[in-house]
């Protein structure tokens, strides 16, 4: 939840007391909370007029947006994800891993951290933005104040971990609080001391280390509100204002705001969201707010593209700078991850920006942020458009619905299908309910479905629609870069990439470049180049033999055992020992009773690690033929 937002609403900041339950000693909360529950709200409060000057509306802004994660088993995997990437991006090189904070050092042991707060039922993340956090020399010391400041109001001592981001326009931290209190028990934070709370205590930590906003400086900034390309404070107040017809009214405004309304106004018009119908009457969109959301989204995303091109040369962004998952026609890209983050930082939503061969970059979101823990800067991917093509369920459904005019039921299902399954007819019914949901098609009060003559383009439109929540498709060619490829022992990417078209530009010339370079190391090693043609089987085969010769003569010492070549056709049998990544690709250990080979792997061999395997080798892949047997095979 975001915090953002014009709130005259401001706490009394009181002393708290620390003893015992009752008395004062939740004097802040409670008030606040009563004060709140009484207004309706923070924004209906009369409270802040009763403070003083320096907390009320000179208070320095800043922005709290938290997240309440509850914790389980697959969601530990998130965390680390997450930790993980809140720390990479505190990192002044390449090679520095990035460090947390917390309160007593500057370098905090993340494991411990994670591994409790794992077993936590849920934990609290932050992310602090202090408007004018430029200004301020260091936020950790602000960090410490505030954290100090919630410990007294929420009257327990918390455990947590912090990080400050400088990589973008306005420094902020990122804080993680266990969910848990000093005695043990569930740490429960009022949802309005999590909304507007922590916020007024932030703007008066910063108010007290910078001073009050001075009038010129809020002159200033609502000012580039005004003329700003996303969702502000002016535009909450112009959507108040405005009435169910979205008819607003200038001599409405207060007067000392109606020049910067005015002002908003034609800005609003210039993007189209606003239009004038006479003196001082204006007819906003219905959708101003959303659409000036999304370009505000859009802008922050060309300028973190924008910061990961620095120091790159011969790329550029376009229309399709940022990878549309509802486009049916969009097209593929492969190139390589330039950089690696975490859409809206607060949650565990991945997204990458790829550096293709055409010189394009492009901004894809490629789902659950444990993915971030699997790819890394530089490895080769390729992008592909979803496909909004209808699923053989809605074929099926529409094939019986033609049959009897327009009507499709679990029964008539059995009745074309003899052989179907309750459970398979099901999961057509359920595709009707999300469908009748979205409003494509109507069920009657007989259980029957009414499937309309234009069905499947209903489908597409539903599919469309339901892509812009999905993950982008993203196939991983190589976790190795260019650079590593070049001198790489194994089949790379590299070795069956086409070479770029006509002039290359930008990481579609560093593909050329490698690939000369590439070429003169197999050149090196006794694999002589095509005349510019792809490698041929018997080449693709070798580099392949002399990968898995050099990982079995390490894995031999582990194993104490010597390493055999797979045949080339023929059985092989034994245990399935593990999975090994290697640069040829994905192989498994096959341990026998006097040695192990290595063999391709696929992921149905998972079910059978530790057991007995076997299967026939034919031209490069294994056929295998799980659980038989229940010895080592010689």
């Amino acid at each position: 939840m975001s915090t953002e937002g014009d709130n005259p609403f401001t706490p009394r900041p009181g002393r708290i007391r620390s003893g015992g339950s009752g008395g004062r000693a939740k004097t802040y909360l409670s008030r606040m909370t009563k004060t709140l529950s009484a207004s309706g709200g923070a924004r209906r409060s009369g409270l802040s007029r009763r403070l003083s000057p320096v907390l009320r509306g000179d208070r320095r802004r800043v922005i709290v947006k938290a997240r309440i994660v509850r914790m389980s088993v697959s969601s530990a995997a998130a965390l680390m994800a997450h930790v993980a990437y809140i720390k990479r991006d505190t990192a002044l090189s390449e090679e520095d891993r990035g460090r947390l904070f917390d309160r007593d050092s500057e370098d905090a042991g993340t494991k411990d951290f994670v591994d409790a707060v794992s077993g936590d039922r849920h934990h609290f993340r932050f992310i602090i933005s202090p408007e004018d956090g430029m200004e301020m020399a260091d936020l950790r010391p602000f960090v410490r104040d505030l954290v100090g400041q919630m410990e007294m109001d929420l009257e327990t001592r918390l455990e947590w971990v912090g990080a400050i981001h400088q990589d973008t326009g306005r420094p902020h931290a990122h804080m993680i609080i266990r969910g848990k209190r000093e005695d043990g028990t569930d740490l429960v934070i009022p949802r309005e001391y999590i909304s507007h709370g922590i916020r007024e205590r932030a703007g008066d930590q910063v108010t007290l280390e910078l001073g009050p906003e001075t009038p010129l400086e809020q002159e200033r900034k609502l000012h580039a509100e005004a003329i700003a390309e996303r969702l502000t404070r002016i535009d909450h107040f112009l959507d108040r204002q405005a009435g169910e017809d979205n008819l607003l009214e200038l001599k409405d405004s207060p007067p000392r705001y109606r020049t910067l309304h005015a002002a908003r106004l034609r800005t609003l018009e210039r993007l189209g969201l606003a239009e004038k119908l006479g003196a001082g009457r204006w007819q906003l969109d219905a959708k101003f707010k959303a659409t000036l959301k999304s370009l505000g989204e859009r802008g922050d995303i060309i300028k973190t593209m924008n910061r990961a091109l620095v120091g790159t040369s011969g790329r550029r962004l376009d229309a399709d700078a940022i990878f549309d998952r509802s486009d049916p026609d969009g097209r593929s890209v492969t190139g390589a991850v330039l950089q690696l983050g975490l859409t809206g930082e607060a949650h565990d939503r991945a997204y990458a920006i790829i550096d293709g061969l055409d010189g394009r970059a492009v901004y894809a979101e490629i789902g659950a942020a444990e993915q971030l823990a699997e790819i890394r800067r530089g490895a080769i991917v390729t992008l592909s458009p979803p496909d909004l093509e209808p699923k053989r369920s809605d074929v099926a459904i529409d094939r019986i619905a033609q049959k009897n005019g327009g009507t499709y039921s679990a029964g008539l299902h059995q009745t074309d299908d003899p052989r179907a399954s309750p459970e398979f007819i099901t999961a057509h019914v359920r595709r009707l309910e999300a469908l009748r949901r979205e409003g494509h098609v109507e069920r009657s009060v007989d259980a029957n479905w009414n499937i309309p003559e234009d069905y499947l383009a209903k489908v597409r439109v539903y599919e469309r629609t339901q892509a812009r929540f999905r993950s982008v498709g993203m196939l991983m060619h190589s976790a190795l870069g260019l650079a590593e490829q070049t001198h790489a022992l194994g089949v790379t990417w590299l070795d069956e990439a086409p070479t770029p078209a006509g002039i290359p530009l930008g990481f579609g010339r560093e593909v050329a470049d490698a690939q000369v370079k590439r070429r003169l190391f197999l050149a090196e090693i006794g694999i002589a180049a095509n005349d510019g043609k792809a490698m041929t089987q018997a080449q693709r085969m070798e580099l392949i033999r002399r990968d898995l010769a050099q990982a079995g003569r390490t894995l031999s010492e582990e194993i104490g055992k010597p390493y055999s070549p797979a045949p080339g056709r023929g059985h092989v049998a034994g245990v399935y020992r593990e999975l090994m990544s290697r640069v040829s690709g994905k192989f498994a250990v096959i341990e026998r009773a006097r040695d192990f080979t290595i063999v391709p792997w696929r992921d149905v061999l998972e079910r059978s690690r530790g057991i007995q395997v076997s299967g026939m080798m034919k031209g490069g892949s294994v056929s295998w033929k799980l659980g038989r047997g229940i010895g080592m095979s010689d």
